[in-house]
């Protein structure tokens, strides 16, 4: 009988080796998308279409930008002990790999071992089925054994004279001795999240991400809503802790991660827009922008920080709380400005401590939590690097938290309740119609007219039965007819003959004034001699007569909302927004004069020095639309010195039942501090009220369901000083703080452009 070749030894079999899970513990696709990301977040998008074209071709374009250091990477040392007792023996080691050729070759390069590396190749993956297959052609069927770890292997097991097992679940192991014949196994150890846990400690935490999106997130809870005031001085910390020990572009992208996490989060409400598509493209694209002033920030001041004396830490903190109030200011003028979510505003519940307010502006409150916060950065550090030295951390946070409880102080006495004496007996009755209307129905013209008819129903049952809380907890009612009736932005669904006539009927028959919101065309001619007009958002008054006073011109547009940028030389852009046309911009502050009526209550002691204006004595309002109260510089504009209260007219309908409407009041509240004026807030759905001169919230609607959201009318009585205050320190000088805010963060970028630290004698 013919004898049975003899099976030739095993040193003669090529042994193919697994790159991913098998030789590395980890997975070079997943090393290289992680520090991609870490380097730009923003490549995820490009990731995506990639991806879309392909695992090998994604693969391809992740090893031409990104190369890692195959020694950082973790080896499994027991198979590699045994593929160097392999090689010792004469056996002949092949590399064969799904990762991209170029990402094999510095790994294969650096173990030494390998006669030959296969890997992809941008348009084949080689993996599973591809793998056995071109395996196959070099080896003949059962020609080589297989080191291999996952499901993947299976196919490639198959057609191997033997299955080497690494790193392998027990399911795995088990399912492999099905294939082919069993050969070594080196499965001790095994994990299933080694892989995920390395992608997490690179992308997440020696990047600082992690970190830094906790820090975005706690500031995002800093405002409303939730409006936990506490986390906003702990944040700016946060962010310079997840840069430690890093600088340049790695802490430019720390402080953008957590930039984009607190927009993203803090702007979620524009995702509530009753558009499709739309508000998420806006939502990004305006998160991505916001979020380049928290990276430059963070690049500003993370690397070498908390080193040398205590007056160099303390005088880093006051350039740190400094170079935030400048980036503030920038923020709020720059491409129109977007001054929402101020730092210091996130305050606003800590009444005496934002009296500050009224003489650096919002932007004080922003310097103050900076400080607090990078000193008690400066004081953990201490914490860590002396840890024998139980007070070290003390010095750090005493001037800070002293000068805090100074001003806290200082503004609990400013706050004291004035005399009766020091109010005119005649307070302005104010009726405010909140008609609450679904944005939804405003592209719909069919529904103008009833929605119209509901609206003077509201108002009429307003006015017919107007009662005003009572005051002190007492049970009674007080009634009276309204001196001043406010619809706000948006409520009118349009202006015309009819409407027209409607309303001064409404103001002659109830004998008020009426101020509300609507478009206002203006025709001028145009450079060749036709007639054209301009469009405003405006701000209209009617006297009790039913004629017209005066009207207001919005001056601070909405960007892609009332006004599309660059159209005429990028006529494309108007396709990035669902609006048509666009507003003209008012070129001036507005001021409505209304008169003053007499007392509901005859004064028992009639001779008073203090019994104020009489009857008929002018009152002048300053309206501002939308959200031109977030704005600073615009409000103490229209705040003169003959103004006595500040109007807004503002639709927050746009953005549903969340929480838009709670931060742009919370921003409200600071006007009426810095200007020393009352506010009063006349809303589509919320938050319709009333603040006092001291940034108290003094009456708030709420609708049947006790929610701020709903329909209904809220009525209230404005008291007015028998003797107009003097102007505020702010109302007189504006943004001398922030603007020397800016200064400083001009000098800490020369000089941080000075020690560059690319260049020899570098560092920060």
């Amino acid at each position: 009988m013919p004898s049975t070749p003899a099976a030739p030894p095993s040193n003669q079999i090529p042994l193919v080796v697994d790159l991913d899970g098998t030789l590395i513990k980890t997975d070079l696709l997943w090393e290289h998308l992680a520090r991609l990301l870490r380097r730009n977040p923003f490549w995820l998008l490009p990731v995506l279409v990639w991806w879309m074209r392909g695992r090998a071709f994604l693969k391809k374009q992740l090893a031409r930008r990104i190369k890692i250091d195959p020694v950082t990477l973790p080896y499994h040392e027991k198979f590699l002990a045994f593929l160097r007792e392999q090689k010792s023996g004469g056996r002949k080691l092949i590399l064969a790999t799904a990762s991209d050729l170029q990402m094999a070759l510095p790994v294969a390069s650096h173990v030494g071992l390998f006669d030959e590396v296969l890997g992809s190749d941008g348009k084949t993956n080689l993996r599973s089925e591809n793998k056995l297959k071109l395996l196959t052609e070099k080896f003949g069927a059962r020609g080589f054994d297989y080191a291999g770890n996952s499901s993947a292997d299976f196919a490639v097991w198959r057609g191997s004279r033997e299955a080497v097992v690494v790193n392998a679940s027990p399911s795995v192991l088990k399912k492999a001795a099905k294939c082919t014949k069993p050969g070594p196994t080196f499965v001790d150890g095994y994990s299933p999240f080694t892989i995920l846990k390395s992608v997490w400690n690179e992308l997440f935490i020696r990047s600082g991400y992690l970190l830094a999106i906790v820090a975005g997130l706690l500031l995002a809870a800093a405002f409303p809503n939730p409006g936990i005031a506490g986390f906003a001085w702990v944040a700016p910390a946060l962010m310079l802790v997840a840069a430690l020990g890093q600088s340049g572009g790695d802490a430019f992208r720390v402080g953008y991660v957590a930039g984009i996490s607190f927009w993203l989060a803090s702007l979620y409400w524009l995702l509530l827009i009753p558009v499709a598509g739309y508000p998420v493209l806006g939502w990004v694209a305006l998160s991505a922008f916001m979020a380049l002033y928290f990276a430059v920030w963070t690049w500003l001041f993370a690397g070498k920080i908390g080193a040398g004396t205590w007056t160099r830490r303390n005088l880093w903190a006051l350039a740190g709380a400094a170079t935030w109030v400048g980036l503030e200011m920038i923020r709020a003028r720059f491409l129109g400005g977007f001054p929402w979510n101020m730092l210091g505003t996130s305050q606003y519940q800590l009444t005496p401590l934002i009296q500050i307010a009224a003489v650096t502006g919002v932007y004080g409150v922003s310097f103050l939590v900076v400080w607090v916060s990078l000193s008690l950065f400066s004081a953990m550090l201490a914490i860590f690097s002396k840890p024998d030295a139980r007070f070290a951390w003390q010095p750090e946070v005493f001037l800070p938290l002293l000068v805090v409880a100074i001003l806290f102080a200082t503004g609990s006495f400013q706050m004291r309740a004035k005399p009766d004496s020091s109010f005119s007996p005649a307070p302005l009755r104010i009726t405010m119609i909140q008609p609450s209307v679904p944005q939804s129905m405003i592209w719909d013209s069919s529904a103008n007219s009833n929605r119209f008819q509901q609206l003077l129903a509201l108002t009429e049952k307003a006015l017919a039965s107007s009662t005003i809380a009572p005051p002190n907890g007492q049970t009674d009612e007080v009634r009276g007819s309204t001196d001043l009736l406010i619809w706000p932005e948006s409520a009118l669904p349009e202006f015309d003959e009819a409407s027209y006539a409607a309303i001064t009927n409404l103001v002659r028959a109830h004998h008020v004034w009426m101020m509300f919101n609507a478009d206002d065309a203006v025709w001028r001619p145009d450079a060749k001699g036709k007639n054209d007009y301009d469009v405003f958002n405006s701000a209209f008054l009617f006297d009790p007569d039913g004629k017209f006073v005066s009207v207001y011109h919005k001056q601070k547009l909405v960007i892609f909302g009332e006004y599309i940028p660059l159209v005429r030389w990028l006529p494309f852009v108007k396709w990035l927004t669902p609006i048509t046309g666009g507003y003209e911009a008012g070129e001036k502050p507005g001021s409505f004069e209304l008169e003053r009526r007499p007392p509901a209550r005859p004064e028992i002691n009639v001779i008073s020095l203090n019994a104020g204006p009489e009857a008929g004595a002018p009152i002048k309002t300053a309206p501002l639309i939308c959200f031109e109260d977030m704005f600073p510089q615009t409000a103490r504009d229209s705040a003169r010195d003959d103004i006595d209260f500040l109007v807004n007219l503002t639709n927050d309908g746009w953005f549903g039942e969340g929480a838009e409407q709670w931060q742009q009041a919370a921003a409200g509240i600071f006007r009426a501090v810095e200007n020393g004026l009352p506010l009063v807030r006349s809303c589509n759905n919320g938050v319709t009220c009333w603040i006092d001169t001291h940034g108290r919230v003094r009456q708030v609607f709420k609708d049947a369901t006790g929610g701020i959201y709903g329909p209904g009318w809220m009525t209230m009585e404005l008291p007015l000083p028998a003797e107009k205050p003097a102007p505020t320190f702010y109302n007189r000088h504006g943004d001398w703080f922030g603007w020397g805010c800016v200064w400083v963060a001009v000098m800490v970028v020369l000089v941080k452009v000075r020690r560059n630290p690319s260049r020899k004698n570098g560092g920060t």
